[in-house]
């Protein structure tokens, strides 16, 4: 044998080799009985056997041909499950998905989602990681990573679910006694910041942006934390300004228990579904992302204060 017959072939080989004629499967597979006979003499030429007895009027299959037959009814039979068992995959909705996404958010929307999923679709199981730091979802086998904002590596598919800024805020307490920041520039020297770890974005800067123009400040930190709530209860208490996504603080800034400063700068931080493997191979994929980016255009708040 110089190389692995081809499967076209094993599928023709056997369809003769149940009917017992060329001229039928030939008619079965809608193609000519040249075809057969051609496909069938590649394979015997590929293993170096003699498959049928021929006479003018039947075919019969040799010894050597009982036995290829059973190996290549079992084989076709492998790729037939095979083939189901993907099938499944795309169009049932079943087994499990592993989600991972930051603590803030992941309290915030993804834990009332995926309670609202379970009602459509009880006969998936989530498997949901909150954390604070940057996961590896090819070595932590997570289907699909929610991030906000930040770098996304190439390597990865992205795809954005919701429109999300992050906006600089500090409590009435903070301004009565620093005063307005007029411009980004004071966010380094004269006034006191809050910083946050974000997963994938540095702390050591703020990139900021308003209409056309953007700029990056190195905000004076003496607080830094990885978690937003933590960060958020600070700012409130006065110990500086925080840039923070408006989904969290916006029910503060109605409260007037935080102030918007600099308003007309803000940065980008969509919201994004980032996964490794294209959500047609998968229906418990497709489902988790299509629903969320439903759920989140509902109810994420992103109004502009």
């Amino acid at each position: 044998m110089n190389k692995l017959p081809a499967l076209e072939d094993i599928r023709v080989f056997v369809t003769v080799a149940r009917l017992m004629s060329f001229s039928q499967a030939a008619q079965q597979l809608l193609v000519s009985p040249a075809y057969i006979s051609k496909r069938i003499k590649l394979l015997e030429e590929n293993l170096g056997q003699i498959l049928f007895f021929r006479t003018a009027r039947s075919i019969k299959l040799t010894h050597e041909g009982q036995i290829i037959l059973r190996s290549s009814e079992a084989m076709l039979a492998e790729l037939e499950h095979m083939q189901e068992q993907l099938n499944a995959c795309r169009e049932e909705i079943r087994g499990s998905l592993r989600i991972s996404c930051s603590t803030g958010f992941g309290s915030t929307y993804i834990n009332p989602f995926i309670l609202t999923l379970r009602e459509s679709y009880p006969l998936l199981g989530i498997d949901l990681t909150l954390t604070d730091k940057s996961v590896d979802i090819i070595n932590e086998n997570i289907d699909v990573d929610i991030c906000i904002g930040g770098a996304i590596s190439e390597q990865f598919i992205a795809r954005r679910i919701a429109h999300n800024q992050r906006v600089l805020c500090a409590s009435p307490s903070y301004l009565a006694k620093y005063g307005y920041p007029k411009y980004p520039q004071q966010l380094e020297q004269k006034h006191l910041c809050i910083a946050i770890k974000e997963r994938n974005q540095a702390p050591a800067v703020w990139k900021l942006e308003q209409q056309q123009e953007s700029m990056t400040v190195t905000p004076n930190s003496k607080l830094t934390v990885n978690n937003g709530e933590v960060a958020k209860q600070w700012c409130l208490s006065g110990e500086g300004i925080l840039l923070r996504s408006l989904w969290s603080v916006l029910p503060e800034l109605q409260s007037g228990q935080l102030i918007r400063v600099l308003p007309q700068w803000h940065q980008t931080a969509d919201v994004y579904a980032v996964y490794s493997r294209s959500i047609r191979t998968s229906a418990n994929l497709r489902v988790f992302i299509e629903n969320l980016e439903q759920f989140l255009t509902n109810n994420l708040h992103h109004e502009r204060t």
